[in-house]
This record gives structure tokens, C-alpha cells and sequence, in this order.
């Protein structure tokens, strides 16, 4: 008997994972779930923005799971109890291994083809802290509330550039001194949402339109690694190898040459993440939050019209615009 604990947070890299297998420790939890029923939520229920989205449990064998499901989220703002709820999760949390940042931005769920599988990972204390307060923070403002999230804040560009970023989305709409031409296509997030695709693809599938089932990573298709820090020039390089051009370079003739935006972010504990949105017609702009479903709407509810000024904490960093191309190869 066994347990799988997934903390569901990040959008790019793959999310925390980890397994209990002490038998003694296995039971308790469980009869502690069955105990709380009303904790128990759909895993497709509750929150689906960007930050955290709740724990993930799955039971990884068929011994004595009380009736429980095979796989349920807690203290994602989805259950009929979210009190109950958040006091099974801390001590479902206090499980996670701590104290040391492992490699990321290459890992992927476990799910997906066994070579290059999830490894666990261990994280810092006060990434597990900060895991605890979300739990916390959920529960106090109820089943639906983990959707109110602060305004999102524009870390480390100028206003200058924020006017920038403006005149360019403007020219994208208006196609007023638009720089490259490009491609829209209508948001179709059944395709996304289906559950033979939803887990196994995150945001850098959804901006490029690919579905490739490996969660993918930027760069990873050409033998790079995204380093731990995940700054915009780091993510810029890997998805550039893949085939994507920075805003204003243009592509060649062809299709799927999407416009799509590049945002990344610092967790508590130091663990960095980056996220994708892709341009949709009418200038509305839509995302995919790592294997959750895809959404027009930023963490507020609000249709996204300007990547740059949506909520979408803690991706706070802006780092540009960019185009895709038929011909780009992503894994």
C-alpha cells in the first residue's frame, strides 16, 4: 500500500512529488481520509489558476482504500469541508521531503514515458512553509475562495517598457505598424481538456499548440536543460533552439506562427518557474497552468487581454514576446 503526494503549484516544471510507502504511516493517513470525506474533492474541482491548486493524492495500489478514490484532491477550494480539508493536507504536507533544492525544469509527471520520468525531489523548509500558509489561506476564505488572489505586481520592467509592451499589443490588435504577420487560431480548450491530454501537457504545449504528452520543456528537444534559476534568458534560449523567434524577428512564410508571451516567477524557498499565454482572436490572450485545464481568464476571473497587466501572480517577471512556427520541434 502507497501514496503518491503531489503538491499542484507550478505551470513550466514539472510539480513536487512524493511517495509514502511505511505501511504503518500509510494507514493512519488513509484511515484519517476516509474519516474526513468531506475533505475530498474531484481532482478537477476547485482553483485552476496559477500558484498553488492543492494536494494531489493518489492511491497507488488496491489495498483497503476505504472506499476512497484512486485519486482526489485536498485543500484546493474544491471540497465541501475546506476546514477538514486543511488540516488533513498540513499533515499529508508534513510528509514532504525538505531541506534540499533538487535539479528542475526538466522533470515531468510520472505518467509520462518512463525514461524521463519525475524523479522525487526534496525542497526547502520554507517552500513547505509557504505550501502550509496557502493551505491555510484557503481554508479561511472558503470552498470557492482561493480565487481571490492580490492583483498581480510587474517585477523588474520599467515604465518605459510597460508602454512598450502596450504599443505592441495594441499593434497586434489594431495591426497598426505591426512588425511580423502571424497566425490566430480560436480557443479550443476541449482539446486541452480531455483527460488523455490535461495532465500530460502544461503551458509551453498550449502556447505552441503541440500536444506531445511529455509535459514539455523548453529546449529539451535539442539537448538543453533549463538551469535551476529559470531566468526569461534562460527559458529565451531553450525555446529559441527549439525554433521560436523573439517578437520582431520574424518567421518565414508558413503556419501556426502564434504570438505567445513568457513570464517567470520566484516561490518562496528560492524555486523558480516560468509560464506561457498565447494570443487568441480579438486580442484575448489564454493560457494553460501546468497539467490543469486551459483558461482565458487570469487568476481574478478576467478575460486576459494584456499578458503583461493580468493577474498572474507569482509570475511577476515580464520576458517579452515571442512567435512560434509549423517547423519548431518541442519534447
Amino acid at each position: 500500500m502507497g501514496l503518491r503526494i503531489t503538491v499542484d503549484i507550478f505551470s513550466g516544471r514539472a510539480n513536487p512529488t512524493w511517495e509514502i510507502q511505511d505501511q504503518d504511516q500509510v494507514r493512519e493517513l488513509i484511515q484519517l481520509l476516509a474519516h474526513n470525506r468531506a475533505a475530498v474533492a474531484e481532482v478537477s474541482s476547485g482553483f485552476s489558476g496559477l500558484g498553488f491548486r492543492g494536494l494531489q493524492v493518489e492511491i497507488t495500489d488496491d489495498l483497503d482504500t476505504a472506499g476512497l478514490p484512486s485519486v482526489f484532491k485536498i485543500a484546493g477550494g474544491g471540497a465541501r469541508d475546506p476546514f477538514a480539508g486543511a488540516q488533513v493536507a498540513e499533515q499529508l504536507l508534513a510528509t514532504m521531503p525538505v531541506d534540499q533544492l533538487g535539479e528542475g525544469g526538466e522533470s515531468r509527471p510520472a505518467e509520462a514515458d518512463s525514461d524521463t520520468a519525475a524523479a522525487e525531489e526534496s525542497y526547502p523548509e520554507d517552500f513547505r512553509d509557504s505550501v502550509r500558509e496557502d493551505i491555510r489561506r484557503t481554508a479561511r476564505q472558503g470552498a470557492g475562495g482561493a480565487t481571490t488572489i492580490e492583483p498581480a505586481e510587474a517585477g523588474g520592467v520599467s515604465e518605459t517598457d510597460a508602454a512598450e509592451v502596450e504599443k505592441q499589443l495594441q499593434a497586434l490588435v489594431h495591426r497598426a505598424a505591426l512588425a511580423c504577420a502571424y497566425d490566430v487560431t480560436p480557443y479550443n480548450p476541449a482539446f486541452w481538456n480531455r483527460p488523455d491530454t490535461q495532465p500530460y501537457n502544461n503551458c509551453y504545449n498550449f502556447a505552441v499548440n503541440r500536444r506531445t504528452n511529455t509535459f514539455a520543456q523548453p529546449g529539451r528537444a535539442h539537448g538543453y536543460t533549463i538551469p535551476r534559476t529559470v531566468r526569461c534568458s534562460e527559458v529565451s534560449l531553450g525555446a529559441q533552439r527549439d525554433g521560436l523567434r523573439i517578437w520582431g524577428n520574424c518567421q518565414p512564410a508558413g503556419s501556426l506562427r502564434y504570438v505567445v508571451a513568457l513570464v517567470t516567477g520566484t516561490f518562496p524557498g528560492n524555486i523558480r518557474d516560468y509560464h506561457w499565454y498565447r494570443l487568441h482572436p480579438g486580442g484575448y490572450w489564454a493560457h494553460k497552468p501546468g497539467g490543469t485545464p486551459a483558461r482565458d481568464v487570469d487568476n481574478s476571473g478576467r478575460p486576459i487581454t494584456n499578458p503583461y497587466t493580468c493577474d498572474r501572480r507569482p509570475y511577476n517577471e515580464w520576458c517579452g514576446l515571442f512567435q512560434t512556427h509549423h517547423s519548431i520541434v518541442i519534447r
